[in-house]
């Protein structure tokens, strides 16, 4: 009799708490050292991520919260477990949210879900926070969990807004230089950017251009010579032709420049005819007496 009341006394779940989110442990079917020694490295692990993970329902409770998670949204666990995870959506994505669980939640044969993507977050101040989130479905005691993996990418955002700042500031800059600019495949001599000065130049449209190699435009004696790295830092005036065959004196000048892996020369040229002969109106057809000041 006192063997079975002893037995009684003995409480067969114990009670622990990770980072203030409680986890039963049979006592019976694991050892202390054992089980509980398990939470306590969970618990480790997660709370050291740097990144916050979630893990809700079907129904969108919130089921567990780490500190990372805590840092980025600005709850605390306790303030969030059994809570529903619209609490940190914002408005305008809360109904796709709410169809995809429904969805979810109705299909006859569920299969595990792996999805990323980048999206905004609301904090407990109520500013939004954009962030970077992978989010997985998995398996647990015959049901489904959503386990979510979530990082602030605001920091991420400002550099991209300001390097798209500074590439249309560059983008205005080169399209709207009076001077032709080439960018050539030294290996393949084929042109890989123009802008539109060169196509004014030439008279090609920029998709007829990076179709074609640099000799393309080289009068018929200079077919040959090419771009090499030798002569690109040099400043040259060559016989170049328009697409409609019309010769004109070109100068041009540039640099070697290692571009995306590739050793290209970046020129800039400039139609010199009125130059070598400023006394020729800019009607004149016959530009072909000027070749005369061009060497060669």
């Amino acid at each position: 009799m006192k063997a079975k009341k002893a037995e009684q006394k003995r409480s067969p779940i114990g009670k622990k708490t990770i980072h203030g989110q409680k986890a039963t442990v049979s006592l019976k079917s694991a050892p202390r050292s054992g089980m509980a020694d398990s939470h306590d490295k969970f618990k480790k692990v997660v709370d050291a991520a740097a990144d916050a993970i979630v893990v809700f329902d079907r129904e969108g409770k919130i089921l567990y919260w780490n500190q990372a998670a805590e840092k980025l949204f600005g709850y605390k666990a306790k303030d969030v477990i059994g809570a529903q995870l619209e609490r940190v959506i914002p408005e305008r994505y809360r109904e796709d949210y709410r169809i995809a669980l429904k969805n979810f939640r109705e299909k006859k044969r569920l299969r595990p879900i792996k999805r990323s993507f980048e999206s905004e977050i609301i904090g407990k101040n109520g500013k939004e926070i954009p962030i970077a989130a992978s989010v997985a479905t998995t398996q647990m005691d015959g049901g489904w969990y959503f386990v979510g993996i979530v990082r602030d990418i605001t920091a991420l955002r400002a550099a991209q807004r300001s390097l798209g700042d500074h590439l249309e500031k560059y983008q205005l800059m080169y399209e709207n230089q009076k001077d032709g600019i080439l960018l050539v495949d030294m290996e393949t001599q084929r042109f890989i950017e123009v802008n539109r000065a060169a196509t004014e130049i030439y008279e090609y449209s920029k998709e007829e251009m990076l179709g074609m190699r640099i000799v393309d435009v080289f009068a018929e004696a200079e077919t040959e010579v090419g771009v090499t790295p030798e002569s690109s830092s040099k400043l040259n005036i060559f016989k170049h032709k328009k697409k409609n065959g019309s010769v004109f004196p070109a100068e041009i000048t540039g640099c070697a420049l290692r571009w995306r892996n590739r050793n290209t020369f970046c020129a800039i040229v400039r139609d010199a005819t009125y130059r070598l002969n400023p006394q020729i109106s800019l009607d004149t057809k016959d530009a072909d007496r000027l070749l005369r000041y061009v060497p060669g």
